[in-house]
């Protein structure tokens, strides 16, 4: 449809013009009654002509054309009057007129000629128009530096060309179809009503790939809610292709009403449409590759290593390296490529050269990847390991072009790959050369599928077979006739995965039993991690074992032996005791009865011991306790008149144990000072208390006798004494290696205090 906008001073002839224009020819009119409002109307809105007359007031036509010209040089301008002079329309045509038409003919000629002048005019306008809009269009998009600014380009180029108020571009990605720029005054437009019915029409679009043109009743019939909410009358809508790929649609539309699209404004939109769709296609592809470009960038950027494209020669000539070669290196990637500074060939070690060249080259041949490691020299000198992975790359008849690869830095792993393989090697020789037998266990966590999976040299000599012969054995047939404890030792194993250890486990064996120190221990392998492999070390022990049952034997044989020793020296001092009774009745004088008494109870202290050795159970100690309680018996027995007065305290600590060696002395001293006390410390017929103790502190015993009676005399001196008992108590006492002490006041207090040796620490 073509915007005519008529100029006349006469109204009743510009309403005529209107509705003959409009009716007959079908031109959408605008009218104005003067050069001024004519000059308003073309600067606010949008006409594809200008029809003025020429004669009138206060503006000619030929002043309204200058006006025209100074602003629009190429709109369509036609002097439509009843004058006819010639002047007038070589002046017209000076200043930009297109085409002058005269009023006085036939007015149904005269409007045909308006007519057909006006659509000359107007077609010649429009395709110049166009073509500047496509010129615009390809400079503009050549200076767009993103997609936003592609879209927003050829949006308005689209404006300009179909002349409606509002468009929407979609791109077709995945299927779907996305709004990438909506321009449009209609606020109803991108509700989601709206929206849900006008996807419907693009795919429909899509689908029928053909361009839709719709007016009014187009719309009201198909789409009302665009109508009625948006208040759109005229639309069209356009697939955007691109070398047969579907980029988008195109949906453009305005409030006025339509009845018909020219053939011409068809072809003009749908060529800026094919236009557009190459311009966002090939910018789409742009920003496609850039993300592309920048995800392999980052890509390379993030591997643990040096990126490169190169050739198979033996200098190694790069045509690309990227930026992790500085830190492998520490070159610049233009210091690698084409060799400008050095050559990847010159980093390798000479030792490594031929090797790499011979195997990338093999591979290359074979049409295989490679996979290299070898040692470089960086710039400051420093020896480095890679690992190097490629592959030949060859063009389209199959010849090669060169390789390309990854260069990763492997020194440190290869490092901690030495440290790992020396460690596993002392294991093994450890493993292997260890002198106890080791068995290792694969299971399931039954006991019934638990295999032997490896073994030492050790556990081949017990075995008695060798390493081929057993691995494969489960664990019930390699130990069935074992003690029970091992069987259930290695059940529980399996079941809590806690170690466990046995001693002196029996195992019978084709050449009899034999004994063993077990230890089991168990950790989780496979990929799950459920199964178990258990550690049996075992230790052969049986010439101990026999040599402590030996040992048991003989000391059982020797200790009955001491016990009869023991025995028969107690019998032997009882006897002697006895013959000493019975020379005391034959004798008369009292004091020769005394010293025979104070034998006796020598000879029994000594009796009394090799009586409690021969009882214990430990034939070398003896109890204290048991001891003095012995000795205190034994006074009251023989001392029957002296007991009934004088009581026996006795304070001992239980857990005091002596050998023979110690105990014989204690003991005489005991009878000696129990004597003396019993004799001497009393008035004859008085009562009395004589206290017997023995304890210990943490470095030594503490040997007391004391007693409540009469005291030593104030000149006693146990140094100058003669007294046979005390010169025996001094000598039994440095026996002892200890100290006598005596306090005399109310009574007299004996204490001998002697050091512990290493083994009273231990308890029996």
């Amino acid at each position: 449809m073509i915007h005519i906008l008529l100029v006349d001073d006469e109204p009743d002839l510009l309403d005529m013009e209107k509705r003959i224009l409009e009716q007959k020819y079908g031109f959408s009119t605008v009218t104005a009654e003067s050069g001024e409002k004519a000059l308003e109307i073309f600067y606010n809105q949008p006409v594809d002509a200008i029809i003025s007359d020429y004669s009138m007031p206060m503006m000619d036509g030929i002043t309204l054309l200058k006006k025209i010209r100074e602003v629009d040089n190429t709109i369509p301008f036609i002097l439509f009057t009843i004058r006819e002079k010639e002047d007038i329309a070589i002046e017209a045509m000076n200043h930009g007129a297109n085409f002058y038409v005269q009023k006085e003919n036939l007015p149904q000629v005269v409007f045909a000629e308006l007519a057909n002048d006006v659509k000359k005019a107007v077609g010649l306008y429009r395709a110049e128009k166009n073509l500047k809009i496509q010129r615009d269009l390809a400079l503009a998009i050549a200076s767009a530096r993103s997609l936003d600014e592609t879209l927003h380009i050829c949006k308005q180029a689209i404006f300009d060309v179909s002349g409606m108020e509002g468009i929407a571009i979609y791109l077709y990605e995945e299927k779907k179809l996305i709004p990438a720029i909506i321009n449009s005054s209609f606020e109803h437009y991108t509700r989601k009503p709206v929206q849900s019915e006008i996807q419907q029409t693009l795919y429909s679009v899509i689908h029928q790939k053909n361009p839709v043109f719709r007016d009014e009743e187009d719309i009201r019939a198909a789409t009302p809610i665009l109508f009625e909410s948006g208040e759109i009358c005229s639309d069209i809508f356009i697939t955007m292709t691109h070398h047969g790929r579907i980029i988008g649609v195109v949906h453009i539309f305005s409030s006025h009403r339509k009845t018909s699209y020219a053939l011409s404004q068809k072809r003009f939109i749908i060529d800026i449409i094919i236009q557009v769709s190459g311009y966002i296609s090939d910018r789409l592809a742009e920003e496609a590759l850039r993300t592309s470009e920048n995800r392999m960038k980052n890509m390379i950027r993030n591997l643990p290593g040096m990126v490169y494209q190169g050739h198979a020669d033996e200098e190694r000539t790069m045509e690309f390296v990227s930026e992790a070669v500085l830190k492998l290196t520490g070159y610049y990637p233009k210091d690698i490529i084409h060799n400008a500074v050095r050559s990847w060939g010159s980093f390798v070690s000479p030792k490594d050269r031929v090797r790499i060249h011979e195997t990338i080259t093999r591979a290359v041949s074979k049409n295989v990847r490679f996979r290299l490691t070898y040692r470089i020299t960086t710039r400051d000198d420093k020896h480095r390991w890679v690992l190097e992975q490629g592959a030949g790359t060859f063009d389209n008849n199959g010849n090669l072009v060169g390789i390309e690869g990854i260069i990763m830095d492997i020194t440190r792993q290869k490092a901690l790959d030495d440290q790992v393989r020396m460690f596993h090697n002392r294991l093994k020789t450890l493993f292997m050369l260890m002198p106890a037998g080791c068995l290792v266990f694969r299971s399931d966590r039954t006991i019934m599928n638990t295999v032997l999976v490896d073994l030492n040299s050790s556990a081949e000599k017990i075995e008695q077979k060798n390493k081929t012969e057993l691995i494969g054995t489960t664990f019930l047939e390699l130990f069935k006739k074992s003690d029970p404890e091992l069987q259930e030792a290695f059940a529980g194993i399996l079941e809590d995965k806690k170690s466990r250890t046995l001693q002196r486990c029996g195992i019978i064996y084709p050449g009899g039993k034999q004994y063993f120190d077990i230890f089991l221990s168990s950790s989780p392998v496979g990929y799950e991690r459920t199964d178990l492999e258990i550690f049996f070390l075992y230790n052969d022990i049986t010439s101990r074992v026999l040599a402590e049952q030996q040992i048991i034997t003989s000391l059982g044989e020797k200790e009955l032996l001491l016990k009869e020793v023991h025995h028969r020296v107690k019998n032997n001092l009882q006897i002697i005791s006895g013959i000493l009774k019975l020379q005391s009745m034959k004798i008369q004088d009292p004091q020769a009865q005394d010293i025979i008494q104070e034998c006796r109870n020598q000879v029994y202290s000594m009796a009394s011991i090799h009586e409690l050795l021969y009882n214990s159970k430990n034939i070398g100690k003896i109890r204290m306790e048991e001891y003095i309680n012995k000795l205190v018996d034994h006074f009251k027995q023989e001392y029957g008149g002296a007991s009934a007065r004088i009581k026996l305290l006795v304070t001992v600590d239980p857990d005091i144990v002596l050998d023979i060696e110690r105990c014989i002395p204690c003991g005489l001293i005991l009878n000696e000072l129990i004597t003396n006390a019993v004799k001497y410390a009393f008035k004859p017929e008085t009562e009395g208390e004589i206290g017997i103790s023995f304890t210990q502190d943490s470095s030594s015993f503490h040997m007391q006798v004391s007693d409540n009676g009469l005291g030593l005399p104030k000149e006693f001196d146990e140094k100058k004494s003669k007294s046979l008992g005390m010169e025996l108590t001094s000598s039994l006492t440095q026996q002892l290696k200890g100290r006598l002490e005596i306090v005399s006041g109310k009574g007299t207090t004996f204490t001998i205090v002697f050091p512990k040796m290493e083994e009273d620490r231990i308890k029996v």
